[in-house]
């Protein structure tokens, strides 16, 4: 059982949140709302109905989930209001930054325009500054399946906007199985030339092979998940002499069915073999479970201790996008509350 006083800890620490999806973490209420505000039927006329609507057994199903949430997105407005949603959630949980993903091929396949989902976004993420004091900057997903031509115009589109609605990067997404990273080399060489921050998803559906790909063919500076690399001792040991940092979302993989419990993952084997890992809620709504759940699972679980917990923190306010002197910020602050929160709750 977890101990209180650590419990407490988690809770009010500050924190940051690397790997969360916009339009995945959609809550329920706010969905059906959108919905009605739009004219779109959904298959559940409720919370509660939502919340089993949301009961999947497989990454496809998945995504055709997260692909009806998308189909309540039509207006600035709508994406305004769940931006700022996030900025909400956020607050609640001790989040003080959060780079968020969104996948424009989602909106685009609906005749969405590009300026209607940044106008959204830059005004919901102002407000949530205003109103939480909660950062959070964006990555511009590339789904996986899409034309790589089409990949290239969402860095560019990514790069425009990049003032307006706090794009600091891109990400790839979507169906692993069959759309190697490769694929969109095209799209992440420009991403470079541009100066645009470079992730991608990989090592959850596929094994260390996929995390092999993005880190080769993209040149990533991060993999999200990426918790297949434990196959791979070559791997693992690459990701620690350059500290690339893994985005692990250790129970969505559990209800993806990556692994089959929580004891199972390897989140403290990657972490104690050097590689720096960072804890994230991936799709909050859709696999019951927020960035607080997963410390107190993973704590919980694994046993860890104070200076772990402290250290799964650190990893993730070294692993953002940052400046170096936001950073040490960030950082300074997460020591001063980590210094009163111990004298508090056990007189250290």
């Amino acid at each position: 059982m977890l101990d209180p006083m650590l419990k407490a800890f988690i809770e009010r620490i500050p924190k940051t949140e690397l790997h969360c999806h916009l339009e995945g973490a959609i809550q329920p209420a706010t969905l059906l709302n959108l919905a009605a505000r739009n004219g779109i039927e959904l298959p559940f006329s409720d919370e509660a109905g939502a919340r089993k609507f949301y009961e999947f057994t497989s990454l496809n199903q998945f995504l055709e989930i997260f692909a009806l949430a998308c189909s309540t997105l039509k207006t600035a407005a709508d994406f305004e209001t769940i931006t700022l949603d996030l900025g909400a959630d956020a607050s609640r949980q001790g989040i003080s930054y959060r780079e968020v993903f969104f996948t424009y091929a989602y909106h685009q396949r609906r005749g969405i325009s590009w300026d209607e989902v940044v106008k959204g976004i830059a005004a919901g993420r102002e407000k949530a500054r205003q109103m939480y004091g909660v950062e959070m900057w964006f990555i511009a997903d590339i789904d996986r399946t899409i034309d790589p031509q089409d990949g290239v115009q969402t860095v560019e589109m990514a790069y425009a906007s990049r003032d307006v609605a706090g794009i600091i990067g891109v990400g790839l997404d979507s169906q692993e199985i069959d759309y190697p990273a490769r694929r969109q080399k095209p799209a992440y060489d420009r991403a470079k030339e541009l100066g645009l921050h470079r992730v991608a998803h990989a090592g959850e559906d596929v094994g260390p092979e996929s995390v092999w790909d993005a880190l080769e063919s993209l040149e990533v500076e991060r993999i999200d998940h990426g918790v297949r690399s434990i196959d791979d001792p070559k791997l693992v040991k690459l990701l620690v002499e350059r500290q690339i940092p893994l985005t692990v979302c250790p129970l969505s993989n559990i209800e993806l069915k990556v692994y089959p419990n929580l004891a199972a993952h390897p989140v403290k084997r990657l972490r104690d073999a050097g590689v720096l890992v960072t804890l994230n809620s991936d799709d909050p709504p859709m696999f019951h479970c927020d960035v607080l759940d997963n410390y107190f699972a993973v704590t919980d679980t694994f046993g860890l201790s104070l200076e772990e917990v402290e250290d799964f923190v650190r990893n993730s306010f070294r692993a953002t996008f940052q400046a170096q002197s936001e950073k040490d910020s960030y950082l300074k602050r997460f020591d001063e509350t980590a210094a009163e929160l111990k004298a508090e709750l056990w007189g250290m």
